[in-house]
């Protein structure tokens, strides 16, 4: 079906009473894992990729963004459930004005290193010009502690968000979702936070746009549920689906390194392709974070 945009996906989403997952790709094996475990539970789904390390200076191999772009539309296209593209969490602007013109349909700037003014500035400048383009913006006052796994982050870390300063950032930038702090910590599955429940409730009372929750993979999964019911529309997941691929990787190939045919372990779509083990790992994971977010079942809410 064609996709849609993500104002579309989260009103849906609202009158369903269900979050919407980004679940983050890094390759072709796993955007097809998050597009069959979509397909399988027939859940709206966001697909994307990381906006840290694509454009990370220090990368090996420097990988275009137009090749994620079009890879990410032609599986979205192909899907008969309701889907929109994501560009997430990037410090670099020019690669997110880059996404807009590339057809995303959300994107998000987000640094830590920013002053309060400058950053204001640089998220209305993406918010003019994504709107321009009839792409969404999601915004966060602060990352949560332990973003993108350079540290593995400290539980009484919590920077929880302001709900005066959430308001403020909302009506000064003029973004379309908010990213908010209510406990989580990017532990990156090593450990299980709660919530900060009430500090949600007060947000969602507070802020008009869509409340987003970023690093689901260490929150305690009945506390995911109640945010959802207290009104959170986006929900991301990315270490647990890094992690459920690479373990499965790894044991793949402890299995085939004894007398392996190379045809056959990479590549070749076959039962001992150790690929294939990574992305079916990693789609049974998705599946189960789109049954607690409830979106499972809810794909003709969206259409």
């Amino acid at each position: 079906m064609p996709l849609v945009d993500f104002p579309q996906l989260v009103k849906a989403a609202e009158e369903g009473g269900y979050a919407v997952g980004y679940f983050e790709s890094w390759n072709l094996e796993s955007l097809l894992a998050v597009a069959d475990a979509a397909e399988a539970v027939q859940s709206p789904v966001i697909l994307g990729f990381s906006g840290i390390y694509l454009p990370h200076p220090e990368r090996r191999l420097a990988d275009p963004l137009a090749a994620y772009a079009a890879m990410a539309r032609e599986v979205g296209e192909a899907l008969s459930v309701p889907c929109c593209l994501l560009f997430n969490e990037s410090p670099n602007l020019d690669w997110v004005l880059a996404a807009i013109d590339l057809g995303f349909h959300l994107v998000m700037l987000s640094r830590d290193d920013w002053q309060p003014q400058d950053q204001i500035e640089a998220i209305r400048r993406v918010v003019e010009r994504a709107h321009a383009a009839g792409c969404a913006v999601e915004g966060e006052p602060a990352p949560l502690a332990g973003v993108a796994g350079d540290r593995a982050g400290d539980v009484d870390d919590r920077r929880l968000t302001d709900v005066s300063a959430a308001r403020r950032f909302v009506e000064q930038t003029g973004v379309d979702a908010l990213a908010v702090s209510v406990g989580q910590v990017h532990l990156h599955g090593r450990r299980t936070v709660n919530l900060d429940l009430e500090l949600l409730s007060e947000l969602r009372e507070a802020v008009g746009v869509p409340l987003v929750l970023h690093g689901a993979s260490s929150v305690a999964r009945d506390d995911l549920r109640r945010a959802v019911e207290l009104g959170v529309r986006k929900i991301n997941v990315g270490s647990l689906l890094k992690q459920a691929f690479f373990d499965a990787l790894c044991r793949a190939c402890d299995e085939q390194r004894t007398h392996a045919n190379p045809y056959q372990v990479i590549g070749s779509g076959l039962d001992r392709d150790v690929l294939v083990a990574g992305r079916l790992a990693m789609q049974r994971t998705v599946e189960e974070f789109m049954r607690c977010f409830g979106s499972a079942g809810k794909a003709g809410r969206a259409t």
